[in-house]
């Protein structure tokens, strides 16, 4: 028997609360080989469903609300709902749809058949409105159609030696599924969709495939906009010098030079400007970037039956970790200093 966290955002009323907690508790009911915690994240919700989730944690030890100082976003809420998640595993579905009990059953089942990620999908996506998530990915969505997106996962299941990976996340804007592709582990996923029947009510189907993530390293690095300096830097001294020497051969040599030869470095000249500018403009906003990246990812306000996580604990070591080579860095450059210093010193008195 193990213990299953599930996580779940709030930030809708308390008419879709309700019926949020009668799925698990039913899910609790028919999943007898495992006991239950459930992981609310206040995440920009309504007073109202706030209180009745205090209400619910007070008389039942298996509800606990973690609330955040303001809404960070669902990345934020499900990364707060890992670190505090005390599970063998954790499951986790967006505020957005309300799935049945039976889909974390489902995904129960896989988990215990050794997976280590379980996604949960609609076959056939809800509709909703173009929403800010949507539009965020657009352009990604037409260049990577078959790309699975955090926002289009209805429901989630990772094994505890995933969910603290990645409750050591520090950059708020990681990329969860990137994320799941580069711990390596094989994903599985579950597409369940309604199935009615004549004289009977609709019932879930349920279709397993194995599916692979992909992951982009280097995409972010600072390497890129260096390089876009470097070539536009060689390709505007090159279009500079093509125009030099044009305009010195048509003047002082008084050979004909076409005019398409001017137009040609004169553009070549434009556009190593261009890839320059770009270059500078990207390595100063990739510096700001990564001091935004050092900012918290989540802010929590107050947590009610907080438990002792053994992911918490496990990120409290990295942290700790980091500090010390931090420490051990800053020695080494005081000693590389102090050396400098001496060295230039005996060069004096030489």
């Amino acid at each position: 028997m193990g213990l299953v966290s599930i996580i779940i955002p709030v930030t809708h009323r308390v008419n879709r609360l309700v019926l949020q907690t009668r799925q698990l508790e039913t899910l609790a009911s028919e999943v007898t080989g495992h006991d239950f915690e459930f992981i609310f994240v206040d995440d920009g919700s309504y007073p109202e469903s706030l209180q009745a989730l205090k209400d619910k944690a007070k008389n039942d030890k298996r509800y606990r609300v973690i609330s955040l100082t303001r809404d960070f976003g669902p990345t934020a809420s499900f990364l707060a709902g890992i670190t505090y998640a005390s599970g063998d595993c954790a499951g986790f579905f967006s505020g957005r749809n309300l799935d049945p009990s039976q889909v974390f059953g489902e995904l129960i089942h896989h988990w215990e058949s050794s997976a280590k990620i379980v996604f949960g999908k609609w076959a056939i996506p809800i509709p909703r409105s173009r929403s800010k998530l949507y539009s965020e990915n657009f352009f990604r969505r037409k260049l990577f159609p078959n790309r699975i997106y955090f926002q289009d996962i209805s429901s989630l299941l990772i094994d505890k030696d995933v969910f603290i990976i990645l409750s050591q996340i520090t950059d708020p804007f990681s990329d969860i599924i990137e994320t799941l592709a580069w711990t390596g582990f094989k994903p599985h996923l579950v597409e369940y969709s309604l199935l009615a029947q004549e004289g009977e009510a609709k019932r879930l189907t349920f279709r397993d495939q194995e599916i692979s993530l992909e992951y982009s390293e280097g995409i972010y690095s600072p390497k890129t906009f260096r390089t876009s300096f470097s070539i536009g830097l060689f390709l505007a001294i090159l279009g500079a010098l093509a125009a030099i020497g044009l305009i010195f051969a048509s003047e002082y040599t008084q050979q004909f030079v076409p005019d398409w030869w001017m137009l040609t470095s004169a553009i070549v000249l434009i556009i190593g400007v261009q890839l320059g500018m770009m270059g500078v403009f990207g390595e100063r906003l990739f510096r700001s970037l990564e001091k935004i990246r050092s900012r918290p990812v989540f802010i929590v306000d107050s947590i009610i039956n907080p438990p002792l996580s053994p992911s918490t604990e496990g990120r409290e070591k990295i942290e700790k970790m980091i500090l010390s080579l931090w420490s051990i860095r800053k020695q080494k450059i005081a000693y590389a200093s102090s050396t400098s210093a001496l060295s230039s010193q005996d060069e004096v008195q030489e």
